[in-house]
């Protein structure tokens, strides 16, 4: 399902109507301009007609335009157009002028007014006139007095008007367009906000969105706060179950250990080969709930309010806890530490680099080699544990940390725990975990790497 972008949404809206109104404005406004300067234009046509008209006189009962020569040449002389005109009888005939001046419609003068004036349009010699008609009585004689002009002066105020219009209009446009698109802009600010400090918290970190938003948002940010609440509770839930149940079992499991060890010591010399099984079912159940337990705490906090914690001193402590496990086992358990420090819950990282360390001394084979790692590079602080057991298949190396999944052939008494909780504390701590295969010992290399905003700058080596 596609979606598309609500700026997107409310542009396509909002342009079109806005670029709408403006042609629409700036067509009222260049055809009220044009109007007005054709009826300029038309007004001076007709004050030619009206000019001649006074000139018309009547001799021997025939009407004549006694003008001069030079009186003509002003008449028909103009800076742009060429003018023409024309006197013409009651049957249409021609008295004086250019013989190729039309004559109006005769409907034109009866929808004219008291004044017997006329304006249409018309071409001359092929080429389009305005023409201007006059409708006068002399001496009992209708006649009909007509001045036309070509249209250069009118197209050019026309262009000049078009243009002189739309500059401005262009010019409004694109200030509206910006000032809608910065508008939409501004006003969607609160859902960037809203998304940034939804973006920027971890997956558990359920607190009340607190963001300045506009009225009609405040439903959305509400319905949020209230999904994050019901979502925490339940979560809370859950977890206080796991504890709770974790809590629960230690108590009698711990109860039966002690039962099963006292029977062993107590009873005949063939009842301890019988108990030691239940001891050592009794042991991975205590295991068990151990890491459930410790599942159920890593409860996740924000990375900048943890202190910060040293990976080095982190993996000193494990040395301490471990080294007995891997001398039983004549395991060569060795240590390459570099300063690397982080934000976090130390608790939390002990028990990650635990479970490393229960997870490669158990499938690493006696007189086996596993290596704890950690430093600090560029791309933020790390952790590895490697081994030289026999590795994890590359379409394990994903599965391996789901609850409960153990691969295939799998040899040792684990319950598929321990790198779930490995890849839970490292989220918590804005990292990730992953597998691979080591190329110095040949078995597997479990690394976890903490993002740059989680880990800290090193220290100068006198403040260590």
């Amino acid at each position: 399902m596609t979606s598309t972008s609500l700026r997107v949404q409310l542009l396509r809206r909002l342009l079109p109507a806005m670029l709408a109104l403006l042609l629409a404005g700036a067509g009222t406004a260049y055809w009220v301009a044009w109007r007005s300067a054709t009826k300029a234009y038309d007004r001076a046509l007709f004050d030619t007609t009206l000019a001649i008209a006074d000139q018309l006189r009547m001799v021997d009962g025939k009407a004549q335009l006694p003008l001069t020569q030079q009186a003509r040449a002003v008449l028909l002389t103009d800076k742009f157009d060429r003018v023409f005109y024309s006197v013409r009888g009651p049957r249409g005939e021609l008295l004086d002028g250019n013989a190729g001046l039309p004559m109006p419609a005769p409907q034109n003068f009866r929808t004219a007014g008291s004044e017997g004036r006329s304006y249409f349009n018309a071409q001359l010699d092929g080429e389009p006139i305005r023409v201007a008609a006059l409708q006068k009585q002399l001496s009992g004689h209708d006649l009909t007095v007509l001045a036309g002009e070509t249209l250069i002066k009118r197209n050019a105020l026309v262009r000049e008007i078009l243009l002189g219009m739309l500059l401005p209009e262009l010019l409004l446009a694109l200030v509206s367009i910006s000032v809608v698109w910065f508008g939409v802009r501004s006003g969607l600010r609160p859902l960037a906000a809203l998304r940034q400090e939804l973006a920027g918290r971890s997956q558990a970190d359920l607190r009340s969105v607190r963001v300045d938003v506009p009225e009609e948002m405040q439903p959305v940010v509400t319905e949020i706060n209230e999904l994050l609440q019901r979502l925490d509770r339940s979560l809370s839930s859950q977890r206080n179950f796991i504890s709770d149940a974790a809590h629960q079992l230690r108590t009698p499991i711990a109860a039966l250990q002690a039962q099963v060890e006292a029977s062993i010591s107590e009873s005949s010399p063939d009842a301890p080969a019988k108990l030691e099984g239940i001891r050592a079912a009794a042991q991975r159940l205590s295991h068990l709930v151990d890491q459930m337990l410790s599942l159920a705490r890593a409860e996740p906090t924000l990375a900048q309010t943890q202190p910060e914690v040293s990976l080095e001193e982190i993996a000193c402590q494990a040395a301490e806890t471990w080294l007995p496990a891997a001398i039983a086992k004549h395991i060569d358990l060795g240590f390459e530490l570099r300063p690397a420090f982080v934000r976090g819950n130390s608790l939390l990282l002990q028990e990650l680099l635990g479970n490393l360390l229960d997870n490669a001394l158990r499938y690493t084979p006696e007189g086996g080699t596993v290596t704890v790692s950690c430093g600090q590079s560029a791309s933020g602080a790390w952790l590895t544990v490697e081994d030289s057991g026999q590795g994890i298949a590359e379409d394990e190396r994903e599965r391996v940390f789901e609850r409960f999944h153990r691969p295939p052939g799998s040899v040792s008494d684990g319950n598929g725990l321990g790198l779930a909780i490995v890849r839970e504390i490292a989220r918590q701590h804005g990292g990730s975990v992953l597998a691979m295969q080591s190329v110095a010992l040949g078995g597997a290399l479990l690394k976890v790497v903490f993002r740059p905003e989680v880990s800290l700058p090193l220290k100068p080596a006198n403040a260590l």
